[in-house]
């Protein structure tokens, strides 16, 4: 089954460059967010941000490349030949214009717009101009919500394009009580299930992320999100939960869609591509394992290293991207003295006769990213010994 992965940083650092390079092998083709059309208030003025996108960089990747336009929540009116309609016409012909004048060939347009539901025949006033718009060779595709999925005029809009993405990923509403995964299993399946009846081509949008939401203590009312990037100044008192993608369900997913799939499921798409910098993303590993629909392997090692003087570490082994509570590494030796020992932030230590505990304190608890190491402390003896380190589930909660 195809997959691709979304770029969807608007500033392209080295960082994101490198990413592309590295990531464009790996997948099918890359969907870039090319810009971001808002709305200013007062009187809703149409205002475009666009993508720095490094050009020469895509030029150089075999792979196909998609770009992707994203508007702003509107709630009308929708009109065929008005000001904000010619607006978004011409920033999508804009697009694509720069990516030819750059080498490189664009053969879909995605238009990523969270439309509410009662909207959808306003939004294929926009849609109809697109496509008579847009040169014929061109694929408009959609990104579609699943609260779509039951509506009326959603047939009569997916007839207006050449695909869709199905997007099965989301922060959780205040009525969902408990759920911190993103992309919810038994949802999704559910989800798709209701696109195959449709008898429309589509793909299947899938986390990577993690985010931060939060919610005022006294109402319960959204306050924002944080990903990667300038994070929001929480006022005080705000009740932040971090929802996750949780990458053993997804990676069942991924194995059930590969070997049952409907033929109108035409691939998936990653949101979104893993980058060196970003602090709440998949790393290559963990993807490269969901992406096969295998489980990620979870393999933390503790390492000893000195003969006097030992320093203490945990080195992240595995594929996955593990949080640290509730782990306490022991370590222990033969009859030399221990004269000092020291743990480092984040971890708690206990020493023993012949024996030392460093336990993970789980409200610091950080998520070590595979591939990476963090320091836990260190033990000084009286003369060099051989330290047995190993590592255990511990009941600490703090």
């Amino acid at each position: 089954m195809p997959q691709r992965a979304y770029v969807w940083q608007r500033v392209w650092t080295s960082a994101v460059a490198d990413a592309v390079r590295e990531g464009l092998p790996r997948f099918d083709g890359l969907v870039l967010l090319g810009a971001e059309i808002v709305w200013v208030a007062p009187e809703n003025k149409a205002k475009v941000i666009r993508a720095n996108i490094a050009w020469p960089v895509i030029a150089q990747q075999p792979k196909p490349i998609s770009l992707a336009l994203r508007i702003a929540p509107f709630s009308g009116p929708f009109v065929a030949d008005d000001e904000r309609t010619r607006f978004i016409l011409a920033e999508a012909r804009a697009l694509l214009e720069t990516a030819t004048a750059h080498g490189v060939e664009c053969k879909e347009l995605q238009i990523d717009f969270d439309c509410a539901q009662r909207r959808l025949a306003g939004y294929s006033v926009w849609l109809r101009a697109l496509r008579a718009g847009l040169p014929t060779k061109t694929r408009l595709v959609i990104t579609s919500l699943p609260s779509w999925l039951g509506e009326a005029e959603l047939p009569k809009l997916l007839a207006l394009v050449d695909g869709y993405v199905l997007q099965v990923h989301s922060v959780p509403t205040l009525a969902e009580t408990g759920r911190v995964a993103l992309c919810d299993a038994a949802q999704a399946r559910r989800w798709v299930a209701k696109a195959i009846a449709l008898g429309r081509p589509f793909e299947i949008a899938l986390p990577t992320y993690r985010c931060l939401a939060g919610y005022d203590a006294q109402e319960g009312s959204s306050l924002g999100l944080a990903l990667d990037g300038p994070q929001p100044d929480w006022p005080r008192g705000t009740r932040v939960v971090e929802y996750v993608s949780e990458a053993t369900q997804i990676a069942a997913l991924v194995h059930e869609w590969q070997s049952q799939a409907s033929p109108l499921l035409r691939g998936l798409l990653w949101y979104r591509l893993p980058v060196s910098t970003d602090v709440r993303n998949w790393r290559w590993p963990t993807l490269s394992a969901v992406m096969a629909g295998r489980e990620p392997v979870a393999k933390l090692v503790p390492q000893a290293k000195g003969d006097a003087l030992v320093d203490i570490t945990l080195l992240n082994e595995g594929e996955t991207d593990d949080r640290m509570a509730n782990i306490a590494l022991d370590v222990a030796w033969g009859d030399a003295a221990l004269l000092a020992a020291e743990a480092l932030p984040g971890w708690k230590l206990e020493a023993h006769e012949g024996r030392a505990t460093f336990t993970c304190i789980a409200a610091k608890a950080p998520r070590l990213p595979p591939g990476s190491s963090v320091a836990v402390g260190w033990l000084r003896f009286e003369k060099p010994t051989t330290l047995k380190p190993a590592l255990r589930e511990s009941a600490l909660a703090e």
